[in-house]
């Protein structure tokens, strides 16, 4: 039950990161106005929210599968 309800948040937040995402991909898509400055740089912010959405479906096939996601290693190390 507790699994269910982890999973349900989880992917709430993930739309919610999904929605961001596509806002700043809206508002990098916009011609520049030389009279309102861009204080944010979009591109940097979208590649930052990438990263947290790889983490985010990260956690997900965690909660999905019950095993946590491990890295892979070279042998002989």
């Amino acid at each position: 039950m507790t699994n269910q309800i982890e999973l349900i948040i989880t992917i709430a937040i993930l739309l919610a990161e999904c929605g961001l995402f596509a806002l700043f991909y809206y508002r990098s898509k916009q011609p520049p106005d030389p009279l309102k400055p861009r204080i944010l740089n979009y591109g940097l912010i979208m590649v930052m929210m990438s990263l947290v959405l790889l983490a985010t479906l990260a956690h997900i096939v965690t909660l999905v599968t019950g095993s946590q996601v491990q890295p892979r290693r070279r042998r002989g190390m």
